[in-house]
């Protein structure tokens, strides 16, 4: 029998994702029977047109990982404020996609997803989901950092370019 490795990390909870009002109910819908733990935004907020930075500040409190599908957010340095000022995770899922696809988008990538939120556990980021050209033409699902709490702190802020992914 093989003795565990001292160097191995505790494993993580299991995250709860949060969707954003523009994800509407499909999405949700099938991030769980993809087997995620999802929050609904019309489960805390009914249908109430909430700011950007209140339910971000919201689900960083209960450290929950937002996704969105309205990229202005990260251009918007209020709600940028409230992301990394409160130890948030947010993926901003891009692409001019019908609900369902947006969510097999975000479960295309999950894995790059997981890594992303082991990578950064302890610290605030933002970060994107979309479609990429891999090796040999194929089209796949990658999710991406686009800004982290220590970048920011680091004064490293102005090389973050929000239109770039």
């Amino acid at each position: 029998m093989k003795r565990p490795s001292g160097t191995k990390r505790p494993s993580l909870p299991e995250p709860i994702f949060f969707t954003d009002r523009d994800l509407g109910k499909i999405v949700p819908g099938a991030l769980r029977e993809g087997g995620l733990l999802v929050e609904r935004y019309c489960d805390h907020f009914q249908e109430a047109n909430v700011p950007d930075e209140e339910w971000l500040s919201f689900i960083a409190r209960r450290g929950w990982i937002g996704l969105s599908h309205d990229s202005n957010i990260r251009r918007d340095t209020v709600a940028v404020r409230a992301t990394l000022e409160n130890g948030g995770k947010l993926f901003i899922i891009r692409g001019s996609l019908v609900a369902r696809d947006l969510a097999d988008l975000f479960l295309g990538a999950l894995k790059s997803v997981r890594s992303i939120i082991a990578r950064h556990h302890d610290e605030a980021f933002i970060a994107v989901v979309r479609r990429a050209t891999a090796r040999g033409g194929l089209v796949v699902s990658e999710a991406r950092v686009l800004k982290t709490a220590s970048r920011v702190s680091e004064g490293q802020e102005e090389s973050f370019n929000p239109d770039e992914d």
